[in-house]
Order: C-alpha cells, then structure tokens, then sequence
C-alpha cells in the first residue's frame, strides 16, 4: 500500500488562482460572426446563415468535390433539400 506521506501527503484541494482582469472581457470572442441571407427557390423559405455554417458547407462540398467557389448551396429546413442559395442583400 502507499502511504501519502512518500507523495507530500496533506490537502489535495485546488490551488486558488488570481482573478482575471475585467478590462479585456468584454468581447473574450472577438465579434459576432456575420449572418448571411438565404432563400430557398422552391419553398421561398428566407433565413440568415451564421458564417461558420457556411464554412461548414464549403468544406463539406470541396470533400465530395463539389465546391466550385462562392457561396455554397444548404439544406433548406422547408422542403428538406439541398436548396438554400445565397441572396446578395441590397
């Protein structure tokens, strides 16, 4: 058996660290992703995309190799396709 006294023995509780500092927390993220409008020709569903859906999207389609550039095509929530395509606001 081992004794704890071989190993330092004593508490095993966590050590305390010092408080961070408030200044830098307000954005601890950096800023908020950009959204993206989309809408789907055959339902008309409209929704904006997060931007790391879109990433998401774009390395899914260059690993089938299907990306051609641009803007991807996404799944459409509406009719459940592959239809969603980007709509260059205004």
């Amino acid at each position: 058996m081992m004794n704890w006294k071989q190993y330092g023995g004593g508490s095993r509780r966590r050590k305390h660290h010092a408080p961070l500092p408030q200044e830098g927390l307000d954005e601890p993220f950096g800023p908020p992703p950009e959204e993206y409008l989309y809408r789907c020709p055959v339902c008309h569903e409209e929704m904006l995309v997060n931007e790391a859906i879109i990433d998401v999207a774009v390395g899914a389609a260059k690993c089938r190799g299907e990306y051609t550039g641009g803007m991807p095509t996404i799944g459409c929530p509406g009719c459940n396709g592959e239809t969603m395509k980007y709509v260059a606001e205004p």
